[in-house]
């Protein structure tokens, strides 16, 4: 998605209003996604690292929300773990391609948050983008550890398997690495 040329060069303002829309943000958010959107914390307000404009503001977690996205998470997991690894590739490899899709947009969007520079910016969503091809690459090639057997005609075999619900935390230098490694 192109971002039009009258905007590369305006105020934090004139982009948060032409991007926000692409991006289906408004003003205030809820800040824990667990299959929905929801938080009951306090608000907390963003404001761009560029001149002090205001973003958006988002609930943060409670303790409940926490315990809440937690559970769903784990119950996920354990449908998720089960599904075959090029289909979980498949599933990446969507996510992967409309990161590209929406790429010019995030980048701005990383560049009024952090104060990165708009090629820093893009390079944050290019690097999820990466991380994706990686990921979807990898599905197909799941390597295990094949052990000789005591008995004749076996062999014993590990694979990689998932064994627990991953999770996120912020990350300050690439704030979008933490979306897609865990």
């Amino acid at each position: 998605m192109q971002i039009p040329s009258s905007v590369v060069h305006s105020d934090v303002g004139s982009v948060k209003s032409e991007i926000f829309p692409l991006l289906g943000l408004t003003d205030s958010h809820p800040g824990v996604f667990s299959g929905e959107w929801f938080g009951s914390g306090a608000y907390l307000e963003k404001r761009s690292a560029i001149d002090g404009t205001f973003l958006a503001r988002i609930a943060q977690a409670t303790r409940e929300d926490y315990e809440r996205a937690a559970a769903n998470a784990q119950r996920a997991f354990l449908t998720w773990r089960t599904t075959p690894a090029p289909k979980r590739g498949e599933i990446v490899r969507r996510l992967g391609e409309r990161l590209r899709e929406l790429k010019a947009p995030l980048g701005r969007l990383v560049s009024l948050e952090t104060g990165k520079i708009l090629a820093e910016g893009e390079g944050e969503v290019q690097e999820m983008i990466d991380i994706c091809d990686f990921a979807n690459g990898l599905s197909r090639k799941l390597y295990g550890l094949t052990i000789a057997s005591e008995r004749a005609n076996q062999s014993d075999a590990r694979t990689m398997a998932s064994t627990r619900v991953g999770r996120n935390h912020l990350r300050i230098q690439f704030p979008c690495r933490g979306l897609v490694l865990e």
